[in-house]
């Protein structure tokens, strides 16, 4: 779909009035921007002499960050196509009907798995930043931003569909795993940009 498009068409759409893309979907790529910021900072430390002793330990991160970026490319597209399935059920079936609080359920999914990524790509970020390439701070301090954008951004999505759930259980779950993160995220961006601006 969008992945393997034009980055000009996708923004046209964006801006569309459409229903999909939208936050949800930006959301994932910022994130892999941000990903793909880390991963430039690691190609430029590994094989560079100044830091051979972290060679591998940089190696490891850009293996993960590539990995990372595969997933939020491809979340780019599945948060479009939930959205769309939600989209046909609210028309379909009945507020308040197990069938439509199943699709807010799916909905909620992929902006969920935004915030996962974008969490676990910040403290990969915080140890590139230590360890890596003392040039290129700033692309990794960029990184940052764009993940601690990226995590609330699609919090905001779940938030959304969490609203038309009535399954305290489900809920209660979603809650425990991203409120933590809401106190973490900004702790670890400040880190980095603390560290970019000593640098600097």
């Amino acid at each position: 779909m969008y992945i393997d498009g034009t980055i000009r068409n996708y923004l046209a759409d964006l801006a569309a009035r459409k229903p999909a893309p939208g936050g949800g979907s930006a959301a994932a790529l910022s994130a892999a921007i941000g990903c793909s910021l880390m991963s430039m900072v690691a190609n430029y430390t590994i094989g560079n002499a100044k830091y051979e002793d972290v060679s591998l330990r940089v190696s490891s991160m850009l293996e993960k960050a590539e990995a990372a970026r595969r997933r939020l490319e491809a979340l780019i597209d599945e948060d479009v196509k939930a959205y769309s399935t939600l989209s046909t059920a609210m028309k379909e079936f009945k507020k308040g009907s197990s069938e439509l609080e199943d699709s807010f359920k799916e909905a909620l999914q992929p902006p969920f798995e935004v915030c996962r990524i974008a969490s676990e790509c910040l403290r990969l970020c915080k140890d590139l930043a230590e360890c890596g390439n003392k040039y290129l701070i700033t692309d990794a301090a960029i990184a940052a931003i764009l993940f601690e954008g990226a995590f609330f951004s699609a919090k905001f999505n779940v938030y959304i569909n969490l609203k038309d759930i009535r399954d305290t259980e489900f809920i209660g779950q979603i809650h425990k795993v991203l409120a933590p993160l809401e106190e973490e995220i900004p702790a670890l961006k400040t880190d980095i940009l603390e560290a970019c601006e000593d640098a600097l």
